[in-house]
């Protein structure tokens, strides 16, 4: 059984690996979608920007810090300067700032 499975394997692999060689060489007739996703570059928020995007959305900085998933204290850091955020953090920013509802993006409901 187990060598069965190992042929059925490398026959698999060998079948996959002559279509990507046909396909390279420009003798596929497969159908096969090419997608390009371009990432930009990670944003550089700070201090002002930070404190700007939590006044627009009217959040504490208590409730900003709990949406990001950060603490109190590291929004404080964050918009005194003494700190900047990461990548991560960085990109959750650009999201808060650059759409129209960015809670209702992130599930986040006001009443």
């Amino acid at each position: 059984m187990k060598k069965q499975s190992n042929d059925k394997l490398f026959n698999s692999l060998k079948k996959g690996l002559n279509e990507a060689i046909e396909f390279s060489d420009g003798n596929s007739n497969l159908k096969l979608k090419q997608t390009s996703i371009s990432v930009p570059k990670l944003p550089n928020f700070k201090g002002k920007d930070i404190k700007n995007i939590r006044t627009k959305l009217h959040l504490t900085q208590s409730v900003f810090a709990n949406t990001l998933g950060v603490s109190e204290k590291k929004v404080e850091a964050w918009e005194s300067g003494r700190n900047i955020p990461q990548g991560p953090a960085q990109r959750m920013l650009f999201v808060l700032k650059n759409n129209s509802d960015p809670l209702d993006v992130l599930g986040i409901k006001v009443s």
